[in-house]
């Protein structure tokens, strides 16, 4: 019975399967890359192997995923290996799906699968929308310079909540980095129809001088819809 398996949540648990049996990752930078935790040269890795074995997943299985189809290892898999197998499946399938739908103009897109928690699901869709909106920004901030992935959001205008017909919407998506983000979550400041910086009665002296000589970077393709944008003013900057 593995101690960890029930500590970590299903989205993560997907990607580790992933990284081993595809991508050929190691133990150790399974635990390191994924599950950010130390992973020593010598000895490390435990947590990462606990999750494997948990799907009796060992060194033979490593990389089998550029060896065979996972259709075709599905169908001689058996035991919680098939388990995992199938939820690799569903969530592969859940992810193509939510990119066609945003290619396609569905916005309201829920997976049906029966295999994935409600919560991946959710995750599985935010986090293709997030590849779309930073390609879509050149991986860039709309407002500063800042480009490194792990420090962009994909951040909605109408939030993810309110409006379920929009959350794949990416006209109602904007990439800003960390602190943008969070200042504009926050209602401390929107964008007017013309993409300007507008600041609420929230903001302070320190906010203003941080954003007065922004200039948004309007991208070439789903530029943020003006409709989103009044919402966001009127309903979270509350002017």
């Amino acid at each position: 019975m593995s101690r960890y398996i029930n500590s970590i949540d299903e989205e993560t648990i997907v990607k580790i399967l992933l990284a081993y049996l595809r991508d050929e990752l190691s133990h150790r930078d399974i635990q390191r890359e994924i599950l950010g935790l130390p992973a020593p040269t010598n000895g490390g890795g435990f947590i990462a192997m606990d999750i494997l074995h948990h799907f009796n997943i060992y060194g033979k299985k490593k990389g089998i995923l550029k060896k065979r189809q996972l259709s075709d290892e599905l169908q001689i898999s058996e035991g919680n290996y098939k388990v995992a197998l199938k939820k690799l499946t569903e969530y592969i399938n859940a992810e193509k799906e939510a990119q066609q739908c945003i290619e396609n103009g569905d916005y309201s897109y829920s997976s049906k699968s029966t295999e994935l928690t409600t919560e991946t699901k959710v995750r599985i869709n935010q986090n293709v929308l997030r590849n779309h909106i930073l390609k879509n920004y050149n991986y860039q901030c709309a407002l500063c310079d800042i480009n490194k992935s792990d420090l962009l959001i994909c951040s909605h205008i109408k939030p993810w909540a309110i409006d379920p017909d929009n959350r794949l919407n990416p006209t109602n998506a904007i990439c800003f980095c960390v602190l943008h983000d969070r200042l504009f979550d926050r209602g401390y400041f929107g964008l007017n129809d013309h993409y300007e910086v507008i600041f609420s009665t929230k903001s302070d002296e320190s906010e203003r001088k941080l954003l007065k000589d922004s200039i948004f970077k309007i991208p070439k393709d789903f530029p943020p819809d003006p409709e989103f944008l009044r919402y966001h003013l009127n309903e979270i900057c509350k002017r």
